[in-house]
């Protein structure tokens, strides 16, 4: 059984290209999908893992894929729009000096200038900019930046952040 914390998000499926069964990815990092055993795809509720028969570039930023057993544009449309995952032990080793990676962070207790914030629940990747997307005590989300100066603390074992965050941010 595949579980959620030995994968990590690398790229999205987004369409159906041509008609036989090709999907463009698009790709988080330069990451090289050939050297992957496979991708992981979350469908309805379980993680399944699906072998690439052919990768091939289209952009700086996107592949093209044939999956095994998608032979059409039909079958191919089901899987997309789809967020797509690695074996975290597959991919190279770019985390953080303490071998964290910010997706890792999802789950962490939150602690900003010494009060307890809440939970990390989401991790916004969908700008330069990742954000942290934090449900607070109160039930309410705030969006916090991932940034280093605002890390004062990391506990990977207890699964807990400490930020000093400047005043009024939460206020945004």
């Amino acid at each position: 059984m595949i579980f959620e914390s030995d994968l990590r998000p690398i790229g999205k499926l987004l369409k159906p290209h041509g008609i036989c069964g090709e999907i463009t990815a698009l790709l988080m990092d330069d990451i090289d999908l050939r050297q992957l055993s496979c991708i992981i795809l979350q469908l309805d509720g379980i993680f399944v893992p699906f072998f690439l028969r052919v990768v091939r570039p289209k952009s700086s930023e996107t592949d093209l894929v044939l999956i095994d057993g998608v032979n059409d544009e039909a079958q191919a449309a089901r899987l997309c729009p789809n967020e797509f995952f690695a074996l975290a032990d597959e991919l190279p080793e770019t985390g953080d000096s303490d071998g964290v990676y910010t997706a890792d962070m999802i789950g962490f207790a939150v602690e900003a200038n010494g009060t307890a914030l809440g939970k990390i629940v989401e991790i916004d990747d969908t700008t330069d900019n990742y954000l942290f997307i934090i449900e607070k005590n109160n039930g309410e989300r705030c969006l916090i930046p991932v940034a280093d100066e605002f890390i004062t603390g990391l506990d990977a074992d207890t699964r807990r952040l400490s930020l000093d965050l400047p005043q009024g941010l939460l206020d945004l």
